[in-house]
């Protein structure tokens, strides 16, 4: 009864388990800043049974629906650094071009490998699941230990002022706003009086890479980094990821499409539920406080990785 089928992936689906899956997607997104894909695509192809390619392509163009309802609510909220955003496009969109060429590169290199015992190994899956564990976990942990101390701090707070809920700028990030490399820009918006555009676009061309190698918007790089290395406020951060992942989604979305891996169906149907979770999410982002953001992002993290985990065990068992 509540079967679906979906033309391209040539699969049949459960509309309510996916609707479901659509709307926490969504409002991971406008919560955390990040359009999912990183869970997304996995999920999709270890549940439901949605062919790699297609679900790369399909998780692209849903994170473009995704991102623009996160997008212009954050923007309501005054959340987005604009030139920030504009210059990490520019980074991206080479990055892109970059990863695309590597993924390639290793699809020629698979070719070459001989059948083990008739045992067929996938090595660009493995190479792409062992990048998501390692990533994730070292990107959760660090997140972890520091939305940790930040909110053990805030609660010894005598005076009973909460303060900004915001890491103190460490020493590594006045080490990056002190770099000299011309053309140094200043970002207003983030509160950043100075920081050199090799900078921006050096984070901005990695977080393409990982778009064009693993088929995802990247925020789970990005918004991280915005905080970290450049000391953007947490809720900033969140707002401008989004808004570069916009145009990083749709760019990948477009590439995908000439090659027919894209499903409308599945696209349509996630589509309609993320919606509505993005727009519920991006309301509590403020409300949470930069901390809790933090903390919760990063136990998302750790779902990711034994949800990779798990889907890479199984494929080297097979």
């Amino acid at each position: 009864m509540y079967s679906m089928y979906l033309p391209i992936a040539h699969v049949h689906v459960n509309l309510v388990w996916m609707l479901l899956f659509g709307f926490v997607v969504g409002g991971m997104a406008g919560f955390f800043g990040v359009g999912g894909g990183f869970l997304i695509t996995p999920m999709l192809n270890a549940i439901f049974g949605v062919p790699y390619p297609v679900a790369v392509g399909s998780s692209l163009s849903l994170l473009v629906g995704i991102t623009v309802a996160s997008t212009i609510r954050h923007s309501k909220y005054g959340n987005i650094d604009y030139k920030l955003g504009i210059v990490m496009v520019l980074g991206t969109s080479a990055g892109v071009e970059a990863g695309a060429k590597l993924l390639n590169l290793i699809k020629g290199l698979q070719n070459l490998l001989p059948s083990t015992g008739g045992h067929h190994v996938d090595l660009l899956e493995i190479i792409l699941s062992i990048s998501y564990i390692v990533m994730l976990s070292l990107i959760g942990l660090s997140i972890f230990r520091e939305s940790l101390k930040t909110m053990k701090m805030t609660r010894r707070v005598a005076s009973g002022a909460q303060g900004s809920g915001e890491p103190e700028a460490s020493q590594g990030v006045k080490k990056i706003r002190a770099l000299k490399w011309k053309p140094m820009l200043r970002f207003n918006a983030s509160g950043i009086p100075g920081i050199s555009l090799w900078v921006i676009t050096g984070i901005a061309f990695v977080t393409g890479v990982l778009s064009g190698f693993m088929g995802i918007g990247g925020g789970f790089i990005m918004m991280p980094a915005l905080i970290y290395i450049i000391g953007c406020p947490t809720v900033i951060a969140v707002g401008t990821s989004l808004f570069s992942i916009l145009f990083t989604a749709a760019y990948g979305s477009f590439t995908y499409s000439l090659e027919g891996n894209i499903d409308l169906v599945l696209v349509t149907s996630l589509l309609i539920s993320s919606t509505i979770g993005s727009v519920i999410g991006a309301s509590f982002t403020r409300k949470a406080g930069g901390p809790n953001v933090r903390m919760l992002f990063s136990l998302i993290a750790f779902v990711a990785v034994i949800i990779v985990g798990i889907k890479l065990g199984a494929s080297v068992l097979h």
